[in-house]
């Protein structure tokens, strides 16, 4: 086969640049398709849509945030092309002058019909991309082709930002693995075909499914007991790359929940994201591991966890916790966040829980759904110093025989034990891998269990965004959203180190 020279639509090679990552979330995405794709199959149409993005050093992500609807004869769309009236032109830059986002156009060729760019797509956008680079300079310009091809939608994709086009190379699309990209308009090489080690999950699955997991990313933020057990049901399932970020080491009351740790890191301190590392390249060498000693929302973190296709929360913080909600929002990378606790009196234990929460771009953000807690998220913002100095005035308060409540008191512990996390470790990860193979979708919003109750005491909490809440308004919205973020890394955090 003859490899052909890689041209932007001016006929001359791309510049070099950061390749393109398309992502899509299900409101949008279903919105865009049920425009572009006009039931005609021998018949194209077309649509102007909205962009946030984010330039990194690996890639310009760009997220679908809203499709302007096209009015009757905007589009006109036959077998051999596609045109936009003057009309439609003038709206789109009309209210580009009124938003912060990037414009796009996106089309969908004939059904079966590769999307790849003809010789009018490139003049149309070599001239849609100058004009709105002059209009609205500083934002990239979207140009994205589509077609049914068997049972998949084909994108072809590229950018137009800071003088360079950008091929998108990859597309994301919120639980919808049958979105996929072909860069120049040419289909992605053929999927590796599945080793024995993985006969159980393609003998209930299907063949595609590791497929699937093979092209797929997942991003973890916390390494620690739910973390440290979902890794491993990722990274054998087959996932092919597996994003850690983590800023703590290993500690004595790490062992009993830790999973891959020793005695020996104890003793040396070793970074929680060093042991995950290390274990999967043990049992599981063909996933590639990016570890990072750091936090969300730390620039050089997000820059790593944007590449992912689906992110699990795995920590108790509730700072954490809004983070990765905040990035399933305006980044569109669905989210899972799990975790465990145990409850109690008397000597008691009285509940056994684990709880997985789904966040998607559509959903509530944990404000919304009332399980953050302001104070705790100051608390967890303060140096260690600081933030034990307030627990010691409690205990002295209580020594008084004064209430300690209304002073400010140290983050707490959360009670719970390795079982516990692992359960809820392996649980989420097993909905993820539902979602990157196409197989199956959790059905809830909400998942609290408790393992010492009747049937487990199962409950789903389907719940509604607060009204003005900026997560109703921001969705897609990436970094032209950045003033909606809830926090901003503080100064004392450390630097993030990659491994």
């Amino acid at each position: 086969m003859v490899e052909r020279a890689r041209t932007a639509p001016s006929g001359e090679p791309y510049r070099v640049a950061p390749a393109g990552l398309l992502r899509l979330a299900s409101p949008e995405k279903e919105a865009l398709f049920a425009t572009v794709f006009t039931g005609q199959p021998d018949r194209e149409g077309g649509c102007f849509a909205r962009f946030g993005w984010r330039l990194t050093g690996g890639h310009l992500a760009v997220t679908l945030a809203a499709i302007d609807t096209p009015q009757p004869g905007d589009i006109e769309g036959g077998g051999t092309g596609i045109k936009i009236t003057a009309n439609a032109l003038r709206r789109a830059a009309l209210a580009a002058e009124g938003h912060p986002l990037a414009v796009g156009f996106i089309h969908a060729h004939p059904a079966g019909v590769a999307p790849k760019p003809s010789a009018l797509d490139d003049e149309m956008d070599r001239y849609m991309a100058g004009y709105f680079a002059d209009l609205v300079p500083g934002r990239p310009f979207v140009s994205l082709i589509v077609s049914k091809i068997g049972g998949d939608t084909a994108v072809h994709g590229r950018i137009f930002h800071d003088g360079a086009w950008h091929e998108v190379g990859r597309v994301a699309a919120e639980r919808d693995p049958t979105v996929i990209a072909w860069p120049q308009g040419e289909p992605p090489p053929e999927p590796p075909i599945p080793p024995e080690r993985v006969a159980r999950l393609t003998s209930a699955f299907g063949r595609e499914a590791y497929q699937r997991l093979q092209r797929s990313t997942v991003a973890l933020i916390g390494a620690g007991g739910t973390g440290s057990a979902a890794i491993p049901i990722l990274a054998r399932a087959g996932v092919g790359r597996l994003i850690i970020i983590d800023s703590d080491h290993a500690s004595e009351s790490n062992l009993e929940r830790l999973h891959g740790s020793t005695p020996a890191d104890v003793a040396n301190r070793v970074p929680k994201v060093t042991i995950a590392k290390r274990s999967v390249a043990e049992y599981a060498p063909g996933t590639v591991v990016e570890a990072i000693n750091g936090r969300l929302p730390q620039p050089e973190v997000l820059d790593a966890v944007l590449q992912a296709d689906v992110l699990m929360g795995c920590t108790d913080a509730h700072s954490s916790r809004m983070a990765v909600a905040d990035i399933a929002t305006r980044y569109l990378i669905p989210a899972v966040d799990c975790g465990g606790l145990i409850e109690g009196r008397d000597g008691i234990v009285t509940g056994q829980l684990v709880q997985i929460v789904r966040f998607l771009a559509a959903d509530p953000c944990p404000r919304c759904r009332g399980m953050i807690s302001a104070t705790r998220v100051m608390q967890e913002m303060l140096p260690v110093v600081e933030r034990l100095a307030p627990a010691d005035q409690a205990a002295l308060a209580a020594a008084r025989g004064e209430r300690p409540d209304p002073i400010l008191t140290a983050v707490p512990q959360i009670d719970t034990v390795g079982y516990i996390t692992t359960t809820a470790g392996t649980l989420a990860a097993g909905f993820v891998i539902g979602w990157l193979t196409g197989r199956f979708s959790p059905t809830f919003e909400r998942l609290q269990l408790d393992l010492v109750s009747d049937c487990l005491g199962a409950v789903d909490r389907p719940q509604r965004p607060r009204p003005g809440c900026s997560c109703t308004t921001t969705r897609g919205y990436a970094d032209q959203a950045a003033d909606a973020a809830p926090f901003q890394p503080p100064a004392h955090w450390p630097a993030p180190v990659r491994l």
